[in-house]
C-alpha cells in the first residue's frame, strides 16, 4: 500500500510521545495499533484508547499496520527495528532529532520505505494530542511517497515542516532544540532559586515568572533577536549588571 493511502498506523513505544501521537491520529480517524510488554501500561492504554489495538510485543505491531512510527528513546531505535520481520510494504519512521537513517538499515534491507520525522516539541504529558498541532516536524527521507506523506499529516496538523539530512545537521539541530528546551527550563528553576532570599519558594517564585517568561517568547515570535532582548544588558545599565555580579556570585559561595 503507498504510504500517501494508508491509515493503519502502528505506534512502537507508547510513552508520553508515542501516547500524544496515538492520541492524535485516533482523534482524525486513524486506526492505531501499539505495544506494551507493562501489564499496567496495557491496561491504562486499553482504557485510554478503547478503539485502538493493544498487543504485547512490539513485533507484533506490524502485523496489523502499513506504517509504523518508533517512538522509544534513541538508543533502543536500532535494537527495536532488528528485531521486527519487515515487508516491503511498511513504511517505518522514527521520530529521534539526532539520529540519521541508519538506525533503519534492517527496515531498509527488508524493501521497507524509512523517514525520520522530529517533531520540534516537549512532551511532558501523556496522550497530549494539542502539542502535536501548530508546531515543526524536521523530516529526513529519500523517498518522495513517503515524503509526501508525512508532508501532508503535518499540514493535517496544521504544522509545517522543513528538510534535515546528515549526522552534524541532525545533531546540531538537536542540541539546538534542547538549549530551547530543557536547558532553558533549567536557567528559569535557577532564575527561581534567586528567591530564596526574599523568603520565597521556589514553586512561588515559578508561577510568578511565568507571565514575564511568556512575554519573554512572545517578544522572540514578533520582533526575532535582538529586539526581543530587554534589560539593564539592552539599557547599558552598568552599575545593576554589576550589582547582579555580585549578589550571585556571593550566593553561589553561601550555598
Amino acid at each position: 500500500m503507498a504510504p500517501s493511502a494508508t491509515r493503519k498506523i502502528g505506534i512502537i513505544g507508547p510513552g508520553k510521545l508515542g501516547s500524544s501521537l496515538a492520541a492524535t491520529l485516533l482523534g482524525r480517524a486513524y486506526d492505531i495499533t501499539t505495544s506494551s510488554r507493562d501489564k499496567s501500561r496495557r491496561h491504562w492504554l486499553r482504557s485510554r484508547f478503547p478503539q485502538a489495538t493493544i498487543v504485547e510485543h512490539y513485533a507484533r505491531v506490524p502485523e496489523s499496520a502499513d506504517t509504523i512510527f518508533i517512538t522509544t528513546s534513541d538508543s533502543a531505535i536500532q535494537e527495536v527495528c532488528a528485531n521486527i520481520e519487515w515487508r516491503p510494504h511498511h513504511s517505518v519512521i522514527h521520530c529521534s532529532g539526532a539520529l540519521t537513517l541508519d538506525v533503519l538499515d534492517d527496515a531498509k534491507n527488508a524493501g521497507a520505505s524509512i523517514a525520520g520525522f522530529h517533531p520540534l516539541q516537549t512532551f511532558p504529558f501523556d496522550a497530549a494530542d494539542h502539542l502535536l498541532h501548530g508546531i515543526a516536524f524536521a523530516i529526513d527521507c529519500n523517498d518522495d511517497k513517503l515524503t509526501d506523506w508525512l508532508e501532508s499529516l503535518a499540514t493535517e496538523l496544521e504544522s509545517q515542516t522543513f528538510p534535515i539530512q546528515g549526522e552534524t545537521a541532525h545533531v546540531l539541530y538537536h542540541a539546538s532544540a534542547v538549549l530551547a528546551c530543557g536547558l532553558l527550563a533549567g536557567l528559569v528553576g535557577v532564575s527561581a532559586e534567586l528567591w530564596k532570599s526574599a523568603g520565597i519558594e521556589r514553586q512561588s517564585a515559578l508561577k510568578m515568572l511565568a507571565p514575564m517568561l511568556k512575554s519573554t517568547i512572545e517578544a522572540i515570535q514578533t520582533d526575532g533577536l535582538p529586539d526581543a532582548i530587554s534589560g539593564p544588558y539592552v539599557r547599558g545599565d552598568i552599575q545593576t549588571i554589576r550589582k547582579h555580579l555580585e549578589a550571585t556570585a556571593e550566593d553561589n559561595v553561601d550555598t
